[in-house]
């Protein structure tokens, strides 16, 4: 290591960065494959979704009503336990001295709830908890914030007019869960309000799950299930019922629901696939290093063996080399992950609970792998000292060492991996600014939100507002495009329509543009009969253009006129297809207490400051609330920001590894032709002709690489991109622009050698001959 500093550096530069970049990301990816696996009967929960099939494709959504209850499928053979989960924020009093309560994380459940879903309790019995409708079960987290022991058996905690008594104590439920709760209430005391048979009400953030007898097959309890379902739901034509693993709720991006931390199984598949890049560039890294060296070593090994080094030995020694190396790399890798995993979790925006200095076993785990890297890494280097032959080395200097087919191979890996992580990056970046900024079909940029407006007196607040300079226009429309759960349907059709609830100033303050008939109007004698729709929803409807003014939206008494026709526009993520929407004009008593304001672009930072002084005193504002609407719209893309990070910083992580490794073998290349270029410029030759010469090998393993990773980046882009309902084009000259940049690299690379072996003096070269 004294000896040969230069690579010595770079093997324990790149082991270390090989090996704390696989660590972290398979620490992440073992987080995001234990979702729910802690369950111990988790192969037979299902989860019930309902599938609505219409000309704008496939909805699927796990909200159902309370008339989906026990009741409803007792008759139905194979289901064993069946409970529905409602994920609320309710307000409990822990303690009489205090007036108000506290927001709690809670689910409301049937009492089969226990009968699959695994909780582990600290005091109660998983049998016994629920015997009393009142019974209320807290997790150890929160007993002990708010009454600083678990020991709480029996106290009494306040719900409103109602009280429940604590009769168990659970252990936190696990980070990989995708049901959360600091405390279970029973769904007969907490929901007793609701009627069981309203089929017409959907609860958003109800869901049922079910348990399945063993050997029970699922297509037979689904079609039970819709058949039940169309039978007793009129609401429910066109619709029905699926089984869903609850292996699979963690990746149920297309499934509308309450789970809130979700990830596409091909960010999985994507990752799994870079940390393999990652580890095998540093493998061969090494490899290529160490056998890079192998002018100097021959030399060595052929002198030990004279003297009367036995393989074994030899074995050992290179066995010793690579141990050590892989140790000091690890040690560095292990402070590399501690650094980054607070980051990958700020993030995520959420605790992967993961540390691997307080985890032993994961410490232990880690070290064995390291250890197994080191054999893996001394195999071929160990491999080719046994079979070097000892006059073929002081004859010229050279053995097997200099053997060229597997450095060449690891040279066109490493030039693959950074033209394909490139390529990837530069086309999922290109995806992601899509998205976010094109074509979106209304204006997000400089429109704050103030919410909580005082319903009284709101007209005059919202004129007040008006009249501050750099405010163009304000609407109190209910809607905003990133926030839509509302939705009309008519028996005349078979489909539902989003729905919007605005004054006559919401187009004008998003920039929607009207494109047929007129906007609402203050003098619109009855304007809760009257609605304007989406270019969408005419055609939907079967009008035709210009046609669709005037026309009546249902029939009878519920009937609307529709005075108008707006552009589409994205009210959710582009993965998404526009859906029809219905615009109605909110009467008075229709305020929801929100403004949207839109802000002159060039002043928006003090105008919006004047907005807020202006708002924070308006007279019994109950809370100061407020946003940018851009903020919410980007957040629609959380998980492929996020994701799209992670890639980036670990496509920056490969090309450094497969840099390291192509300066490396670049070395090793340069160095095994000194002799010649140290001839050939005896002979005269210049340095352009020495340049050709060293690079022209460079050269091809670029061409080959290229070939290679054209094919595999079109076929997996154009795979990932096909999960989006709005998508680029490939972008293929965005592609061979990488391609490009990746060429300069690697020819900067080896331009840094082959210059290097220009300037040597051609005497100290051929003194030895």
């Amino acid at each position: 290591m004294r000896r040969n500093k230069l690579y010595a550096g770079l093997n324990i530069l790149g082991l270390s960065i090989g090996l704390g970049s696989f660590f972290i990301i398979y620490l992440f990816l073992q987080n995001e494959l234990a979702y729910d696996q802690f369950h111990e009967k988790k192969d037979r929960i299902y989860r019930v979704v309902t599938i609505a099939e219409s000309d704008f494709g496939v909805e699927k959504q796990a909200s159902m009503s309370h008339a989906f209850s026990q009741k409803f499928v007792e008759g139905i053979p194979g289901i064993e336990a069946f409970s529905k989960v409602d994920r609320n924020s309710a307000v409990f009093n822990f303690h009489e001295a205090t007036e108000t309560g506290s927001p709690t994380e809670t689910l409301i459940v049937d009492r089969d709830f226990l009968n699959f879903f695994t909780i582990h309790f600290m005091y109660g019995n998983a049998k016994s908890v629920f015997d009393s409708p009142n019974s209320l079960l807290i997790s150890e987290s929160m007993a002990l914030k708010q009454y600083g022991t678990t020991d709480v058996l029996g106290k009494t905690v306040g719900y409103y007019e109602d009280s429940y008594i604590i009769n168990g104590v659970f252990h936190d439920l696990p980070n990989s869960s995708s049901i959360k709760a600091d405390v279970i209430v029973l769904n007969e005391k907490m929901n007793a309000r609701h009627e069981v048979g309203a089929w017409s009400v959907r609860m958003n953030n109800l869901q049922a799950y079910m348990l399945l007898n063993e050997n029970t097959e699922v297509a037979d309890v689904e079609n039970k299930l819709t058949e039940l379902y169309l039978e007793k739901n009129k609401y429910g034509a066109g619709s029905k019922l699926s089984l869903q693993p609850i292996s699979e709720v963690h990746y149920s991006l297309d499934v509308r629901d309450e789970v809130k931390e979700k990830t596409d199984r091909q960010y999985v598949s994507i990752f799994a696939l870079v940390a393999i890049f990652i580890l095998a560039s540093s493998i061969f890294n090494y490899i290529s290093l160490s056998v890079s060296q192998s002018i100097e070593r021959a030399k060595e090994i052929g002198v030990r063996k004279v003297a009367g080094a036995s393989s074994r030995e030899l074995r050992k020694q290179f066995i010793i080399e690579s141990l050590l190396h892989v140790l000091i790399s690890f040690v560095l890798s292990m402070i590399l992950v501690e650094l980054l995993i607070p980051q990958l979790e700020a993030l995520v925006e959420r605790n992967l609970g993961i540390s691997v200095l307080v985890q032993p076993i994961l410490l232990l785990k880690g070290i064995m792998f390291a250890s197994l890297i080191a054999l893996v890494c001394s195999f071929y280097p160990t491999y080719l000292s046994t079979k070097l032959k000892v006059v073929q080395v002081f004859k010229n200097g050279k053995g097997i060492f200099s053997s060229q087919r597997l450095i060449g191979a690891i040279g066109i890996f490493q030039i693959l991996v950074f033209v394909v992580l490139i390529c990837v990056s530069v086309t999922a970046n290109r995806q992601m600014r899509f998205m976010r900024n094109e074509n979106l079909g209304f204006d997000k940029d400089y429109q704050l939100v103030l919410e909580n407006i005082p319903y009284r007196d709101w007209k005059a607040y919202k004129n007040e507002i008006l009249k501050i300079s750099g405010v163009r226009a304000i609407s109190s429309g209910s809607q905003l495009p990133y926030d839509v759960t509302a939705a009309m349907s008519f028996k005349e059709y078979d489909f539902n329509l989003s729905f919007f609830e605005i004054d006559e100033n919401y187009f004008q303050t998003l920039g929607i543009p009207l494109l047929e008939g007129r906007n609402f109007l203050p003098e619109d004698a009855d304007s809760t009969k009257l609605v304007v729709i989406n270019t969408t929803a005419a055609n939907k409807l079967g009008y035709k253009e210009g046609s669709v003014v005037d026309k009546k939206l249902g029939t009878g008494s519920s009937a609307y006129k529709i005075i108008g026709v707006v552009s589409d526009f994205h009210f959710a993520s582009k993965k998404e297809l526009i859906e029809p929407i219905v615009f109605k004009h909110h009467p008075s008593q229709g305020f929801n207490g929100q403004f949207i304001v839109r802000l002159e672009g060039a002043n928006w930072a003090s105008t919006s400051k004047r907005v807020l002084d202006a708002y924070n005193k308006i007279p019994n504002l109950y809370a100061s609330s407020y946003f940018f609407l851009e903020d919410r719209v980007d957040a629609q893309y959380k998980q492929e920001n996020v994701m799209i990070t992670m890639l980036n910083t670990f496509t920056v992580i490969a090309a450094l590894v497969a840099f390291i490794g192509l300066f490396g073998i670049a070395g090793y290349s340069v160095k095994r032709r000194l002799k010649e270029m140290g001839i050939r410029k005896v002979l005269g030759a210049g340095f352009m002709s020495i340049q050709k010469t060293l690079n022209v090998s460079s050269v091809w393993k670029l061409l080959i690489a290229v070939v290679i990773a054209v094919p595999v980046v079109v076929y997996w882009m154009d795979n990932w991109l096909s999960s989006f309902a709005y998508r680029i084009e490939m972008p293929v000259f965005l592609i061979f622009g990488a391609i490009a940049v990746a060429s300069i690299v690697i020819f900067i690379t080896v331009s840094i050698h082959s210059i290097k072996a220009y300037l040597i003096n051609p005497v100290e070269i051929l003194k030895d001959e």
